[in-house]
Order: C-alpha cells, then structure tokens, then sequence
C-alpha cells in the first residue's frame, strides 16, 4: 500500500521508545521494525504473564496486538493526531508457554478517519494467533 505522508523521524522515535510507556513497557513491548504501514514487536515470555494453566494470559497476547495496531498508524497519519482502536477480533491458534512472541501488523486499509491493520502474532515459527482491527483517526485540534 502506498501512503500520502510517511514520517521516517517519528518512525525511528518510535522504534527507539520500546513500549513506550505504561502496559507496554510493564509487558516488555520492543518495537524491533518499523517501515511504512509496517509495525514488528515483541514481547518475553515470563512466569507472571502466564495464566494459572502455565500458558501465556489471552490479555497479553491482546495487549501486544493492539499495541501493534494502533502503533503502525502514527508515521503515516498527520502529526497530532489520535489513533484510537475502535474494533479487534483476534484468533487464539494456538498456547504459548515460553519464548518469545513477535507481532507484525500491516495497514490494509487507510482513509482519513479510519484505517484497517492486519495483524500476525507468532512464538518463535508457529502461529499463535490472528487479528484484524478497525481504528479510528482523530484530526489534530
């Protein structure tokens, strides 16, 4: 897909502020790549991220997707504006007990107001789950 504004600065600001604050830092969230519409992070998995089976709690692995669809949207939308996530659906394929998980997000789809970003979540070569999210662009005030 081919994007009006892309913002290379920002999307280095972004690649080297981690999580960039909040549950994402407190999950461990790195971003490890990003290009235009393009968004990778991981996470470690860790003895209090696992839910009391001994696999990683669904709310993590939703945490890091959301984290990645949200994300990906800020170097390709004007400066000041807001991305909020307004509808996820991720697929669960499979547990994870140790590792570590990588998401990749791409935008499928982006308007003014709302973009669509699709979503791959792996642990180590297996897929582990699959997303698709609607968000919804604020313009700067």
């Amino acid at each position: 897909m081919d994007f009006d504004h892309y913002d290379p600065d920002l999307a280095e600001l972004l690649s080297a502020s981690g999580g960039g604050g909040g549950l994402p830092d407190y999950l461990g969230i790195r971003t490890t790549g990003m290009g235009p519409g393009t968004m990778t992070a991981e996470l470690d998995v860790r003895p209090e991220l696992l839910n009391p089976f001994g696999s990683v709690h669904g709310g993590v692995l939703a945490a890091l997707t959301d984290h990645v669809l949200g994300a990906v949207l800020y170097p390709v939308i004007p400066r000041g504006s807001w991305a909020a996530t307004t509808q996820l659906n991720l697929n669960f394929t499979a547990a994870i007990k140790d590792g570590t998980i990588v998401a990749r997000s791409e935008i499928i789809a982006l308007t003014k107001r709302t973009a669509v970003v699709r979503i791959d979540v792996h642990n180590d070569d297996q897929l582990v789950g699959a997303a698709q999210g609607t968000v919804t662009i604020t313009a700067p005030r």
